[in-house]
Formats: C-alpha cells, sequence, structure tokens
C-alpha cells in the first residue's frame, strides 16, 4: 500500500518537471533570436487521392492531381487572340464585269435619253407685222445678222440679189435667186407678185454686204410693185456665214 502511495507520487512529481521544463523551453525559444529558435515541425495535410477519369470506352485512365487539392494554383496560360489577316477583315472587291467581245467602252454605259428638240410654233402674220411694221414711205430698212435669224426662223420670203453664178456657190437656205443684173429679173418679179402675197409682210432680201449695193436695187424694184416691208440684210452672205446659219449650194432655194 505504501508502494503505490510512493510510485504515485514519483509520477506527479515527474509529470510535474516534465511540464515545467517545457514551459520553460517555450519561453526561451520565444525569445531567443531567429538563428537560435527551435523550428516547430507541423504535421502534413493529409491528401486525397486523385480522381480517375474516365475515358470515351467507359475505362479509367490515369489523371492529373486537381492542384487545387494539392495546394498549388497553376497560372493560366495567356492566349494571344489569332492574327487578323486580310482575307478576315474585309472580302475581296469585285472585279469589274468585261465589257462583250467586239463592244466599245462607250457601248457599255448607260446612254442617257436623248432629248428630242421641241418644234417652237412660228410666229402669226399679226406678230411679224408687230415686230416689223410696213413702211409705206420708204423702199427698205436694213437689219441686223440677229433679226435675219429670226426671220428665218419663221419662215419669210428670202430674196438673193446676187448673180445666179454666184447664188450656185452657196446662199441662205430657202432664198429664191432674183439677181438685178441678169435679164430674167421682170418674169421673176411678176411671178413673185402674182403669187398673191401681203405686200405688208417682211421680205428679206441679201448680197455680198459691205459696198454691194444689189440688195438695195432689188428693194427698190419691189417697192414699186407693191411691196412695202422689204428688209435689206446690210451684212449679207458673209456674215450669215460666220454666224453658221444654215447654206445651201445649187440652183434651188
Amino acid at each position: 500500500m505504501a508502494l503505490m502511495v510512493n510510485l504515485k507520487r514519483h509520477l506527479l512529481e515527474t509529470a510535474t518537471l516534465v511540464a515545467a521544463a517545457t514551459v520553460c523551453a517555450f519561453v526561451a525559444n520565444a525569445f531567443a533570436s531567429s538563428q537560435r529558435k527551435v523550428r516547430v515541425v507541423e504535421p502534413p495535410l493529409p491528401t486525397r487521392a486523385p480522381t480517375a477519369a474516365v475515358s470515351g470506352n467507359g475505362s479509367t485512365g490515369g489523371a492529373a492531381p486537381n492542384p487545387a487539392v494539392a495546394g498549388v494554383v497553376e497560372p493560366t496560360p495567356n492566349l494571344a487572340p489569332p492574327p487578323v489577316t486580310a482575307s478576315t477583315t474585309a472580302p475581296p472587291a469585285p472585279s469589274p464585269a468585261k465589257p462583250a467581245a467586239g463592244a466599245s467602252p462607250a457601248s457599255t454605259a448607260a446612254k442617257p435619253a436623248e432629248a428630242k428638240p421641241s418644234e417652237k410654233a412660228k410666229a402669226s402674220p399679226a406678230e411679224l407685222l408687230a415686230r416689223f411694221p410696213p413702211n409705206p414711205d420708204k423702199p427698205y430698212r436694213e437689219i441686223s445678222g440677229d433679226d435675219v435669224s429670226w426671220l428665218h426662223a419663221q419662215g419669210v420670203l428670202f430674196l438673193d440679189a446676187r448673180r445666179s453664178n454666184v447664188f450656185a456657190e452657196g446662199h441662205i437656205a430657202g432664198a429664191r435667186p432674183f439677181s438685178v443684173w441678169e435679164g430674167d429679173l421682170s418674169d421673176k418679179l411678176l411671178a413673185l407678185s402674182n403669187e398673191g402675197r401681203n405686200g405688208d409682210l417682211p421680205v428679206v432680201i441679201y448680197c455680198a454686204g459691205g459696198e454691194c449695193e444689189d440688195s438695195h436695187l432689188l428693194s427698190e424694184r419691189l417697192f414699186s410693185l407693191g411691196f412695202a416691208n422689204a428688209l435689206v440684210y446690210r451684212d449679207g452672205w458673209p456674215d450669215w456665214q460666220k454666224r453658221g446659219g444654215p447654206g445651201k449650194t445649187g440652183n434651188e432655194p
């Protein structure tokens, strides 16, 4: 009995000494320098066995351990975008259509519709008389090329006082040959008078212009037959050619 009591007392003293020594060791290690500290070894953490991957045929194969489970995080690879090429940015431009064989470039282009010139209504006799009234006191009146162009567009009678051979070389389109130096002038004047024309309507008479007096002589002959509105084109045929007025060759009007 005494032996058991002594054994318990001995064990209690031993445990007390061990506890005191341990406390002293921790206190001393806490205040010691980093080189003299006792490194505490921690027990390793338990790891979980990797799960086997199941292949397409149902069998399991080995798989790499999960980095997250092992405590290691692998860096995510930097996936660069694919390079942009000309073929991926824009489709190629369509090539221009080639013209058909034998066709000219001008024929392949769209041609605008050609506008047809509208026919202008000619002036009435009243409008002619309003612009060019008769002059019963004088055998003629001189006019410019602008007035002649307008009167020609209205279809007014034109008489050429030059010689027939000069008339055939070129004259105002529609003009009649009435040369004052040829023997058939009287017959032509008589035939003109018998046409029943209104003597008050304008009649344009011309010759070579400048110093030429043939148009004035013809106007006096017309005035004697009752034509009171003879208009002399003072610049004559040369001016008409400069203006690009319509002309004609030959003996016919």
